[in-house]
C-alpha cells in the first residue's frame, strides 16, 4: 500500500512539472517613480538652491525567477539607478549620484493564460548609494562631501500584466518601491 501510494506522488508531481512548459524567465525593465527618484528629488531640491540643474535616470534593471511552480517563482531583481547635477552658471558637473539595488524576490503568477498573465511581487533587499561632489562643488559648500550608504530597499508590485506570445512577452506593473511606481519592460521563458 505504502508502494503504490509513493508511486502515485511521484506520478502526479511529474505530470504537474510536465504540465509547466517554461521554468525560467529573465526580464529587462524601465522603470518610473522609484524610492531612488524620490531620494534623488529631495538632493536635487537643495542643489537646486545652490544653482544647479539636475537629471535622473533609471532604474533600469534587470530580473529571474525560476519557478517552483507554475504559481510561484522565486528569483532576484538588479537595478541601476543614477542622477547628475550641473552648475548652471559654470556648465561643470557638481554632483553624481549612482543608486545599486540587490534584491530576492518572489513573484505570484495568479493568472495564467496562453499569451496574457498577471502577477503580483514581492522584493527585499540592499541599495547601494553613492553620491560624488566634485572639488569646485566642495569649495563652495562646506558641507559638501562624498558619501556610501547601503540601506534596505523593497518592491511590493500590487498588479503586473504581461502579454505577447507564451516565451516572449511585454509586461507592465504597478507597485511602491525601487522598480518604481510604474513599470514596463520585456520577458523571456525557457
Amino acid at each position: 500500500m505504502k508502494k503504490i501510494f509513493v508511486t502515485m506522488c511521484v506520478a502526479l508531481l511529474s505530470m504537474g512539472v510536465q504540465a509547466q512548459d517554461f521554468m525560467h524567465e529573465v526580464g529587462v525593465y524601465y522603470g518610473a517613480g522609484s524610492a531612488s527618484d524620490i531620494f534623488s528629488t529631495v538632493t536635487s531640491v537643495f542643489a537646486a538652491a545652490a544653482g544647479d540643474q539636475a537629471s535622473f535616470w533609471g532604474p533600469i534593471g534587470v530580473e529571474y525567477y525560476y519557478h517552483v511552480s507554475p504559481v510561484v517563482g522565486l528569483g532576484a531583481v538588479a537595478s541601476y539607478a543614477g542622477c547628475k547635477a550641473e552648475n548652471e552658471k559654470t556648465r561643470k558637473e557638481d554632483l553624481t549620484e549612482s543608486y545599486f539595488t540587490v534584491m530576492p524576490s518572489v513573484k505570484f503568477n495568479w493568472l495564467r493564460k496562453k499569451n496574457f498573465g498577471m502577477y503580483s511581487a514581492l522584493s527585499a533587499g540592499v541599495m547601494l548609494a553613492s553620491i560624488s561632489c566634485n572639488d569646485n562643488a566642495k569649495a563652495n559648500d562646506p558641507n559638501a562631501k562624498d558619501e556610501t550608504l547601503t540601506v534596505f530597499m523593497f518592491q511590493a508590485t500590487a498588479l503586473g500584466a504581461e502579454f505577447g506570445s507564451q516565451q516572449f512577452r511585454g509586461f507592465v506593473e504597478a507597485g511602491v518601491g525601487e522598480k518604481g511606481l510604474l513599470c514596463a519592460g520585456l520577458r523571456y521563458k525557457f
